[in-house]
């Protein structure tokens, strides 16, 4: 299942974009309440960190967007993550970059073997969501990562609007 809100083109020329590191979230069990919540695995945060740099390379090299360093953020958003639940700091935090729009990421992973990427890209100035698009990725290999992070960036986030 693929949704998507696009942005058009023309609105997006030229924005300054801040890229927050993909967060990760798990189905919840009842072990979880006597274990606690768990994390990614090694393999896993290399897949998410390989992701976020897989998608500021190619919305760089689109021209669409001027790519933000948040670098000097680092520790306020790693104290915020996992940001899908931080109820929307992450617009104040990346405001600081003087970015006019934030891109958050989570992949969840409903099983082994189906994840799904879900990307949202928020008006700073406005608060606004103006883009929300995901991805079904079946397997969990860097190869299918990969796969479904180019997907989206083509068929989603870079795509051009059609009138309908």
């Amino acid at each position: 299942m693929v949704t998507s809100v696009a942005l058009s083109g023309a609105a997006a020329a030229g924005q300054k974009l801040a890229i927050f590191p993909i967060d990760m979230s798990f189905p919840r069990s009842e072990d979880d309440f006597f274990l606690g919540t768990r994390g990614p695995s090694p393999d896993e945060q290399r897949r998410l960190d390989q992701a976020h740099a897989e998608l500021q390379k190619l919305l760089a090299a689109s021209g669409r967007y001027e790519i933000v360093d948040i670098t000097p953020l680092s520790s306020e958003i790693t104290a915020a993550q996992p940001i899908y639940n931080c109820n929307g700091c992450e617009v104040d935090i990346a405001a600081k970059s003087k970015a006019d729009l934030v891109m958050t990421g989570v992949i969840d992973k409903i099983s082994e073997t189906h994840l799904s990427l879900t990307v949202a890209i928020v008006d700073i100035a406005k608060s606004k969501l103006v883009s929300n698009s995901s991805v079904l990725i079946q397997g969990n290999t860097d190869e299918a990562w990969m796969h479904g992070v180019r997907w989206l960036t083509k068929n989603r986030l870079l795509a051009e609007e059609k009138p309908r």
